[in-house]
């Protein structure tokens, strides 16, 4: 697979949110209701907290986090002191995490990186839950997971809140009309939408 073909997903995906958040910037100020301003507002705030790098960038940074901020490995007695709470579910918690300790892994993963480079994001999931899964790592398999759902979850709420915002900024009257101009559906075909 190309290597623009993965770029290209991601990029899709932060556009549909791009394209909302800048809907809803130019919106927000014109909403009076406290609720739902409150709404967008907050959209808006989550929309700056999803990462907009690629699940194997952000993975690869995860992983880093912990081994520099963690031990890893049991130390003296209680080796839970030297791993991050994200590692609370892992099979080698306490122990050893052979992502991060054990030299053969840490070669096999930077292999499977630079062999994903060109991939398409779907088949980077799965990998890397292949990868997590041998090594009993669920920080890893936690992370994809909140990953998928974080974007799904923010394109389903703003095009809720979207479709919100026109009804509230179109007068009743004019919402037929509106609608058939750059109403909802119009909108949902610029993001891709059936």
């Amino acid at each position: 697979m190309r290597p623009e073909k993965r770029v290209d997903e991601a990029q899709q995906r932060r556009k549909r949110i791009d394209r909302l958040y800048e809907h809803f910037d130019d919106v927000v100020g014109l909403i009076t209701e406290n609720d739902l301003q409150d709404a967008v507002l907050d959209w808006m705030d989550d929309a700056d907290q999803v990462p907009a790098t690629s699940i194997l960038t952000h993975i690869e940074t995860m992983l880093a986090e912990f081994e520099t901020e963690h031990d890893m490995y049991a130390v003296d007695v209680n080796g839970a002191d030297h791993f991050p709470d994200d590692c609370s579910d892992c099979e080698h918690y306490g122990v050893a995490c052979p992502v991060i300790t054990n030299r053969y892994e840490e070669i096999e993963r930077e292999r499977l990186q630079k062999r994903l480079r060109g991939a398409g994001e779907d088949e980077v999931k799965r990998e890397l839950r292949r990868y997590a899964g041998r090594n009993g790592c669920e920080a890893m398999i936690n992370e994809i997971d909140e990953w998928e759902s974080d974007y799904r979850e923010l394109l389903t709420e703003g095009r809720e809140l979207r479709r919100k915002t026109f009804h509230y900024l179109r007068q009743a009257d004019d919402r037929e009309q509106a609608d058939t101009a750059i109403g909802e559906s119009v909108a949902d075909a610029t993001e891709g939408l059936p």
